[in-house]
């Protein structure tokens, strides 16, 4: 199954604040940690006022990789997509749970880079810089309406 996937992180390279996988069945998961203390000034004003904070987790990564897990339980080939590759970048750091240990998951996890835009996006009450709202964007760009005769923006493909 696709599984896409956003992140929200405080400035270049910066600690993960929030993570979303939003699948093609519909099932969602967001994960969002306790404010940080300094944030970067455009991450201030435009992310944490609108990020669903967790109070369970102050160790990000510990935490985030057993809902992680859970999440994945029962696919064998999950394929995460993302629009931009930190995302990618800081679901692999959730992923690692040890020195030479990771979520127990499929004998295969595919990743996907797609360079696309999710906004301006048709869905009622999107939030941009929201990560669950940015994966539920991500993926109605790829997942056609039954009976809609949707347009894809040029180069990208919906198998």
């Amino acid at each position: 199954m696709r599984y896409f996937l956003d992140c929200e992180f405080n400035g270049y390279r910066g600690e993960l604040i929030s993570m979303a996988l939003a699948a093609d069945d519909g099932a969602e998961l967001y994960l969002a940690r306790p404010r940080l203390r300094k944030l970067d000034p455009w991450v201030e004003k435009n992310v944490e006022p609108i990020v669903t904070l967790d109070d369970a987790c102050p160790e990000v990564c510990e935490v985030f990789s057993s809902r992680i897990q859970a999440f994945l339980t029962g696919d064998p080939f999950p394929v995460i997509i993302a629009d931009w590759p930190d995302d990618i970048r800081y679901f692999c750091e959730c992923l690692i749970t040890g020195p030479g240990q990771m979520v127990k998951s499929g004998p295969v996890i595919q990743f996907e880079v797609r360079r696309v835009d999710a906004y301006p996006s048709q869905l009622a009450g999107a939030v941009q810089h929201n990560a669950l709202w940015d994966a539920r964007a991500l993926r109605a760009l790829f997942i056609k309406p039954k009976g809609a005769n949707r347009r894809l923006p040029p180069g990208v493909h919906c198998p």
